[in-house]
C-alpha cells in the first residue's frame, strides 16, 4: 500500500460541539497525490470529543490519539511518530480549509525544495459583524485571530501561523520537537503564547528556509466571546508573556516609561465608551504588562 503523501495534525480539547463543523470541512478536502492522513490528538477532553472523532472515523483517513496530560505542544509531540509522507501539516481545531488546501501545500513543497517551512493564508470566519471599535487599525488581527494575508514567496518564521503551517517530516526525523513550556495547556488561561513561533524561530536560526503559499487558504473560526474586549486584553497579555520570554532580563528606562504611560492612559480610557483608540491603548497596556511578566528573572552570579 502506498504511503500517504502528507499528514495533517492538530490537538483538541473540549471542543465536541464545534468539532463536527471542522471535520465536515476536512471531509470535503481534495486529496493530494497518494492521499493523506489525519492525526487528531484528544488532549484530555472531559466532554464528548472522543465520540465525535469516532463518528468521523469512516469518513476521514483519521487516527485519533489520546494525550491525557494537558498541553497542546505535548499533544503534538505525541503525534510525531504517527507522521507519514514527507510533509507534516499542522493546524488547529477551529479551522475551515478550502477544498484545495492540501493540493496547494503539496504543490508548494514540491516546487520549492529549498524550503522546509511553509505557511498559507488565514482569514477570520466571523460569527457576527464586527463592531466599529474592533478595528485592524487599533489592534493586530494577526495576534488576535491568526489572520495572515500576503503574496506567495520566500518568507521568514514570523509569516507562518499555527492554523496553516507545514514542515518537512525530515525536520522531525532529525530530532526536532515542540517546546512544551509554551502554548495552551488547559490549566492556565493566561498561558504564554507563541508555541509555533518558538519552533519556527528555532528552525530558521538553524538555517531552514520558508515559503509562503497564498493559495493555500483556511478560515479561522472566531467565537463570539473572542470579539469581547476582556478576551482581547487577555490575549494581549498572553502574547506579551510569550514575547517577554525572548527578551533579555532587566527593563530599560525607556520601556519602564512606556509601561507607566500606557498604564495611566489605559485606566483613564477604561471609563469611556468603547472606541478604536480606547482598545489600542488598553491592548498596548496589557501587552507591555505581559512582556514584563514573561521576562526571565536575572540570577545573581556566584563567585
Amino acid at each position: 500500500m502506498t504511503e500517504p503523501s502528507l499528514t495533517v495534525t492538530f490537538a483538541t480539547r473540549n471542543r465536541a460541539q464545534a468539532l463536527p463543523r471542522v471535520l465536515e470541512a476536512f471531509s470535503r478536502l481534495a486529496a493530494p497525490r497518494d492521499g493523506w492522513k489525519l492525526v487528531v490528538v484528544d488532549n484530555g477532553s472531559t466532554d464528548a470529543t472522543a465520540e465525535v472523532l469516532q463518528g468521523f472515523a469512516g469518513r476521514l483517513p483519521l487516527a485519533a490519539l489520546s494525550c491525557p496530560t494537558p498541553g497542546k505542544n505535548r499533544a503534538l509531540n505525541l503525534a510525531l511518530p504517527e507522521l507519514r509522507g514527507d510533509l507534516a501539516v499542522f493546524t488547529d481545531d477551529d479551522v475551515l480549509p478550502d477544498a484545495d488546501w492540501l493540493i496547494r501545500l503539496r504543490e508548494a513543497a514540491d516546487a520549492h525544495p529549498e524550503a522546509d517551512l511553509f505557511g498559507g493564508t488565514v482569514l477570520p470566519d466571523w460569527p457576527i459583524p464586527k463592531p466599529d471599535w474592533l478595528s485592524e487599525q487599533a489592534v493586530e488581527f494577526s495576534v488576535l485571530y491568526a489572520q495572515q494575508r500576503r503574496p506567495s514567496g520566500p518568507c521568514g518564521y514570523a509569516d507562518i501561523f499555527g492554523p496553516n503551517m507545514a514542515i518537512r517530516r525530515s525536520v522531525f526525523a532529525a530530532g526536532t520537537r515542540f517546546a512544551e513550556h509554551v502554548g495552551p495547556d488547559g490549566t492556565n488561561p493566561l498561558y504564554a503564547m507563541g508555541s509555533e513561533t518558538e519552533l519556527l524561530r528555532r528552525l530558521e536560526a538553524a538555517g531552514h528556509k520558508g515559503w509562503f503559499e497564498a493559495s493555500a487558504r483556511v478560515g479561522h473560526i472566531i467565537r463570539p466571546e473572542q470579539m469581547e474586549e476582556r478576551w482581547i486584553l487577555d490575549r494581549a497579555y498572553r502574547y506579551g508573556v510569550g514575547e517577554g520570554r525572548h527578551y533579555a532580563s532587566g527593563m530599560s528606562p525607556k520601556m519602564l516609561l512606556r509601561l507607566v504611560a500606557y498604564r495611566l492612559a489605559a485606566r483613564g480610557l477604561a471609563l469611556l465608551p468603547p472606541s478604536p483608540r480606547r482598545l489600542r491603548i488598553r491592548y498596548r497596556d496589557r501587552w507591555l504588562a505581559g512582556v514584563l511578566a514573561g521576562r526571565p528573572v536575572a540570577r545573581a552570579s556566584v563567585g
